[in-house]
């Protein structure tokens, strides 16, 4: 630096107070630098030495938290030396749910519940329940408040088609001369009595005339019982006859008599006329019988038709 700072090394034309200056700044920056240069190695020595002081605390820090594992190992070891003894206890069936072995159950891997454990368990199980049953209550009363709903809103449906209908019925209503009538009444009241009043004297006349048309039917009936029970009298007569002439037939073949074959002639045309003419009578009993059925039931009919229905008058 010496050399560097003589004069001779200063440039022509620069005065000397100017080369005193530049020469002492230069002489600063190089000792500034030398400085910084010094400064470094000992940050970098300070650096090292830190690192190194760094690695020591893990290697400590890993060293002590072995140790105090190992501590607690031996902590654990000693607990279970001194609490995890072998104790015979004597429970009932239902309160062990270990699954039994074939010879041997194995309980190493047993955990002894307390009872209240077990309970608390089983109350939280059932308020659980509980409220899943609410919730299932609820949701059921709130499906059922949904198919009210649709069906209300069906029904209204279909009481406005209803209504729809009704109104067209109403426009496309024929307005006759006897609505117009009806429409142009006051006294609609006096009118329905006065229909009403008509339709009790219709119905006295019906039930008058029902009352004697039943009696002719019953006196009908009653002579045709009697005209029945006449008939199966004369029945019962020729049966009598017919069986009297069966005997006399039988007595006069088993006598000799020269007229026999012709009187047995006779008596078998007899004998077939009667029975022909019996045929009849009971040919005539049930048509006679099949028309006192016919008249029973037109009987009914017209006492069916005593109280006529007066649905369309109403109408």
């Amino acid at each position: 630096m010496a050399e560097l700072d003589h004069p001779g090394h200063m440039p022509e034309g620069l005065d000397e107070h100017v080369w005193q200056r530049l020469v002492q700044a230069r002489r600063l920056k190089v000792e500034s630098e030398q400085k910084v240069k010094t400064k470094a190695l000992i940050l970098a020595d300070m650096n090292a030495f830190l690192q190194r002081r760094f690695v020591e605390d893990e290697s400590l820090r890993a060293e002590i938290e072995r140790l105090f594992k190992e501590l607690q190992n031996l902590r654990d070891e000693k607990m279970k030396f001194t609490m995890d003894l072998e104790v015979q206890l004597l429970l009932k069936q239902g309160q062990v749910e270990v699954p039994p072995d074939s010879f041997i159950t194995d309980y190493s891997d047993s955990t002894l519940v307390h009872r209240s454990v077990i309970e608390d368990l089983n109350a939280t199980i059932r308020s659980l329940g509980d409220a899943k049953i609410n919730i299932m209550v609820e949701s059921k009363d709130f499906r059922k408040g949904i198919h009210a709903l649709e069906w209300e809103h069906k029904k209204m449906k279909m009481q406005i088609e209803d209504l729809e209908a009704r109104a067209r019925d109403i426009q496309l209503l024929r307005v006759t001369k006897d609505l117009q009538q009806y429409l142009g009444e006051v006294d609609q009241q006096a009118i329905q009595q006065k229909e009403v009043a008509t339709l009790e004297q219709t119905l006295q006349l019906y039930q008058k005339t029902h009352a004697r048309n039943v009696e002719d039917r019953h006196r009908v009936i009653r002579d045709l019982k009697k005209a029945i029970r006449k008939k199966e009298i004369e029945n019962e007569r020729l049966d009598i006859d017919l069986e009297e002439m069966a005997i006399t037939v039988a007595e006069r073949k088993n006598v000799s008599n020269p007229d026999a074959e012709n009187q047995a002639e006779a008596n078998s045309e007899r004998r077939l006329k009667n029975i022909v003419a019996r045929r009849r009578l009971v040919d005539l009993a049930k048509a006679q019988a099949q028309e006192v059925a016919i008249l029973r039931a037109e009987v009914e009919r017209l006492r069916m038709r005593t109280f006529p229905a007066l649905v369309q008058v109403d109408q």
